[in-house]
């Protein structure tokens, strides 16, 4: 008998956990589609590829120019200038950048390039949490839909205890009508239930790019053990993960490189010009090579330069300023998630394991005692009601664990799997 047992135990312990797996992979099939699909994340990620393709545009000289000069062009020679005019010139001419202008400008670009790369994680990051939000309250409607069924089977059973009753002299008639009111109110209750439903089942498939009535299947189970981890264990962690702030200490280094860039603006760029002079009244042609710079230090223009270094001097303040805010910000989510995962986990362990099997062992005794008339219906009715609101209470804890696991990931910016690792 005992190893019958320890087998039974065996095989529903394999069920749990294999069912377990299934939801699971099932989410992760779903979050891997909304990061394929999601229009949203699509325009971020085209957004910082685009980026990338600015540092060569930073970074490359700008185009040679080549042309034709005529000399002393008769009026009557027209329309072939080159009939009768004295003298062509044809030249090339580039400008040569002045040493590190350029590499300063790639810099700026290649930091504003990993921003963006930033940006678009952050954004994964908000779909996720998005769509497991939005997947836990699914899950919730499903279970309020699952109680809703149970309990008009249970106030059927109420009538018809109490339509016995009356028969035999125990009970009374508005006993029977009371719990069939409740009937009616639970029924009410089931047609907006899926409204509801459908409502969840269009935000999952908004997020993943599908039709907005594509149907979804029963969710089984959403629990996880999660690790409880301090305020102090994770902040850290996410000062190194999280994305935004990664973006926007690149976007201080790209205002630092673009500080660079206007401070070598003071230098001249050098002009150089070669030219073939092509003489109509004598075969003595010959070349000509000028070189000349650009004044920027002129009073006339230094405003212009002066006024941009200035400008980037302050950038620099404010996206470091920004990047302060952030970590703020940061610190306030670690922290509320952190809280919201502890007295969610709190609620969900009494909800399980108190109230919901106190109010399932007040149920069955107060229908006892009624069958056996010792106490109203009016108190059988309060105890329905107390299971009822347990129940939810249960499963809302539960959706509300899971979606402070989901906020929790988002403030760190990793996985749990991810955080574990980095706590190891």
């Amino acid at each position: 008998m005992k190893k019958i047992a320890i087998l039974i135990f065996i095989i529903l312990t394999i069920l749990n956990t294999s069912q377990a797996q299934t939801t699971k992979t099932y989410l992760d099939s779903l979050i891997t589609e909304a990061l394929q699909n999601n229009p949203q994340l699509k325009a971020a990620q085209n957004q910082f590829l685009s980026s990338q393709k600015k540092i060569k545009q930073a970074t490359a000289w700008d185009a040679p120019q080549i042309g034709v000069e005529l000399y002393q062009v008769p009026v009557q020679s027209f329309p072939n200038p080159l009939k009768d005019n004295m003298e062509t010139d044809y030249f090339i001419q580039q400008m040569i950048p002045f040493p590190g202008k350029l590499q300063a400008m790639g810099l700026s670009a290649a930091n504003n390039a990993k921003m963006n790369e930033e940006q678009y994680n952050s954004l994964k990051n908000k779909i996720i949490k998005d769509l497991k939000t939005a997947y836990y309250e699914f899950y919730f409607v499903q279970r309020k839909i699952e109680i809703n069924k149970e309990n008009q089977e249970l106030l059927k059973q109420f009538i018809e205890i109490a339509s016995k009753q009356y028969q035999v002299g125990m009970g009374k008639q508005p006993d029977i009508i009371r719990a069939q009111t409740e009937l009616s109110s639970l029924i009410n209750d089931e047609v907006n239930l899926y409204k509801d439903k459908r409502d969840k089942e269009t935000l999952l498939n908004t997020i993943l790019n599908r039709p907005p009535y594509q149907p979804f299947v029963q969710i089984d189970e959403i629990y996880e053990d999660i690790p409880e981890w301090s305020f102090q264990q994770l902040l850290p962690v996410a000062f190194s993960n999280r994305p935004e702030l990664k973006g926007m200490n690149f976007n201080i280094e790209m205002y630092k490189s673009e500080l660079k860039a206007s401070e070598l603006e003071y230098y001249p760029d050098l002009m150089v010009r070669l030219m073939y002079k092509n003489m109509s009244d004598t075969k003595n042609d010959f070349w000509s090579a000028m070189v000349g710079v650009n004044l920027p230090f002129a009073f006339w223009s230094k405003d212009k330069y002066g006024g941009k270094v200035e400008e980037n001097e302050l950038n620099i303040k404010m996206a470091e300023e920004q990047y302060n805010s952030m970590k703020n910000m940061i610190s306030y989510d670690v922290q509320n998630a952190v809280v919201k995962l502890e007295t969610n986990r709190n609620l969900y362990n009494l909800n399980k394991n108190t109230v919901v099997p106190q109010a399932e062992q007040t149920l069955q005794s107060t229908l006892a005692a009624y069958q056996t008339g010792k106490t109203e219906f009016l108190m059988l009715i309060d105890a329905y009601r107390m299971l009822f609101m347990a129940k939810l209470d249960f499963y809302m804890s539960e959706m509300n664990l899971m979606q402070a696991e989901a906020q929790l990931e988002q403030a760190v910016g990793l996985s749990i799997p991810e955080i574990k690792a980095k706590l190891q």
